[in-house]
């Protein structure tokens, strides 16, 4: 099978961990034998340039263990008036496309992710060349209304434009058939994959025993992931003399407000704030903590709870969109979201009983659920049911 995919946004560089779930898809159907080919589009500010930020240099074509892989990047000179986005990403779809047919050929199936920009292209593309388009959906902008009326317009054709729709979480689902007006059974749940690097790497927690306890949270920096609400609970459920640890990972625009509430919560002293970690160093990380916590607000899936997981890494999640279809009974606790209160009693009674958490178990479960092969296997699934069906005209 010959498929194309086009993501609405992509790994620039092995360690770029932006749409690395894009990424690790591909590369799972490439192993199971399919020609797999992507083609993505980055929008670059010219502000960027201006300021005399470069960046790194991004090849426009490599074939990214055994996928053909092609890279535009369009400069975008005004931003705010409407459609003006979408008309460059698809200038840059366009052309990337095809230069793609011409050195390999027109694909048997067109998968994109997320609605705007790459499903309403998508859907263009399969007028055009009456090829089939699957469209997994992923944003969190339907459920936060960050999207403007022009883009749910933009959403609203590429749903109805596609032969087959699937959410990453039924919460989404649900959301999209309620918001966007379709029926409940327009959308089909097919989780992201957790890639092999995860369930290469066992938790080495039971050999370190005299180390003090660590929490891990891992996720961008900003209001939606709920990291305030974190280290209120941090300090409610752990103060001092305490010696649990909590790690932070990754980086944003509140990082340097975190940093200050930790500091007034006297926290400082127990709290890491690792910065950015690179995707492949990720499993080593899991390995060196007991237990991992997310605190968002809202997530249309929550990857990182399950890369916690494969790991074999119990679980501390808000209930907040997708963590509810994957956390199951012995992987840890879910709560509700922005309740430091309900944070801080979980994470004391599961620090109480670290040695009652199955960590094989945790991981099998994991494993068997959400690994390439598992997941690969459902797309595949998929792709073979839509191209064997009657696709609306």
């Amino acid at each position: 099978m010959h498929v194309l995919i086009l993501p609405s946004w992509y790994p620039d560089h092995p360690v770029d961990i932006n749409g690395v779930f894009f990424r690790d898809q591909a590369r799972a159907l490439a192993a199971k034998g399919h020609k797999v080919g992507v083609t993505s589009v980055n929008l670059r500010s010219v502000s960027t340039l201006l300021k005399g930020k470069k960046g790194k240099p991004v090849p426009f074509f490599e074939i990214d263990d055994g996928v053909l892989t092609y890279r535009d990047q369009v400069w975008k000179l005004v931003s705010r008036i409407p459609y003006s986005k979408y008309w460059l990403w698809r200038f840059g779809a366009n052309r990337t496309l095809k230069r793609y047919i011409k050195e390999h050929g027109m694909p048997d199936i067109i998968h994109a992710h997320s609605a705007v920009y790459a499903g309403k292209v998508a859907a263009e593309w399969r007028a055009r060349f009456a090829v089939p388009v699957v469209l997994t959906e992923h944003s969190s902008r339907f459920a936060r209304r960050r999207l403007k009326g022009w883009q749910l317009g933009l959403a609203d054709e590429a749903f109805r434009g596609v032969d087959a729709r699937v959410a990453v979480s039924p919460p989404l689902g649900e959301l999209l058939s309620r918001e966007m007006g379709e029926q409940e059974n327009a959308w089909r749940w097919i989780p992201n994959m957790v890639a092999s690097r995860f369930s290469d790497v066992a938790s080495d927690v039971a050999k370190q025993p005299d180390r003090p306890p660590r929490l891990l949270n891992l996720a961008m920096m900003t209001k939606n992931k709920g990291q305030f609400d974190l280290l209120e609970a941090f300090g409610k459920a752990f103060p001092e003399p305490s010696e649990v640890a909590l790690w932070i990972g990754g980086d944003g625009p509140i990082r340097q407000r975190l940093e200050e509430k930790a500091n007034a919560l006297g926290l400082a002293g127990r709290i890491r704030f690792l910065g950015k970690v690179a995707p492949q160093n990720v499993p080593a990380l899991f390995a060196q903590v007991d237990m991992f916590v997310l605190a968002s607000h809202y997530e249309t899936f929550g990857i990182v709870v399950v890369e916690a997981l494969t790991s074999g890494v119990p679980v501390i999640s808000t209930r907040c969109g997708g963590p509810e279809a994957i956390i199951l009974e012995g992987d840890g606790a879910l709560v509700e979201p922005r309740s430091s209160d309900e944070l801080a009693r979980a994470l004391k009674k599961a620090f109480g009983q670290l040695e009652n958490f199955d960590r094989a178990a945790i991981r099998e479960r994991a494993i068997e659920r959400f690994s390439e092969g598992a997941i690969a296997d459902q797309v595949e699934a998929l792709y073979q049911e839509v191209l064997d069906g009657d696709r609306p005209e």
